[in-house]
């Protein structure tokens, strides 16, 4: 191995590192904030929206090309519209069931949502690899948030619910830079 080669080894090994922390820092804040506006509903919504740009923004400052490409972060945003439909829903009761939140399928449909149009506008990302990401990133953030809730379930979603997004966020951000074109 010549040392060019092992230089450009170790600096791609650290922009991953560098895209995923900058990514999951961009969607954790997002994340905060949506938790600290949660009573005013457009700014709730609208940071929604944006958390799905966040890792996309992240990636972006880690390789210092923030500002370049803009059509990904566009397809970041229409990718989660998704998860703001799904979370306005209200919940029903139901006899069978108790209390079933309509909106969980359609949050969930952002998983697939997202990376098909965060690939199909961006011409360095692979639709597939991008699913493969977020739902990797969907299935830890989930165990990481009931790590978090331990057990009493009234103290824990807002802390949950930043720590899901934060490592959903990093783990996009790392596979937008590891699997890049």
């Amino acid at each position: 191995m010549t040392i060019l080669t092992a230089t450009s080894v170790a600096q791609t090994s650290t922009e991953r590192w560098k895209a995923s922390l900058y990514a999951a820092l961009a969607a954790a804040v997002i994340s905060l904030l949506m938790v600290l506006l949660k009573g005013v509903p457009v700014l709730g919504a609208l940071l929604g929206i944006v958390i799905g740009a966040a890792p996309i923004l992240g990636y972006d400052f880690a390789r210092g090309a923030l500002g370049d490409n803009w059509r990904p972060v566009i397809g970041g945003l229409i990718g989660s519209i998704a998860f703001v439909i799904g979370v306005a829903l209200p919940a029903v009761f139901t006899d069978d069931f108790g209390f079933v939140v309509v909106g969980l399928p359609i949050s969930l449909l952002t998983v697939i949502i997202w990376p098909i149009v965060v690939g199909a506008m961006s011409p360095n990302q692979s639709i597939g690899k991008l699913l493969l990401a977020s739902i990797i990133g969907l299935i830890l953030g989930w165990i990481i948030a009931f790590f978090a809730a331990g057990q009493d379930p009234t103290s824990w979603p807002a802390l949950a619910s930043i720590l899901f997004w934060a490592v959903w966020g990093g783990t996009v951000g790392a596979a937008l830079s590891a699997w890049s074109k």
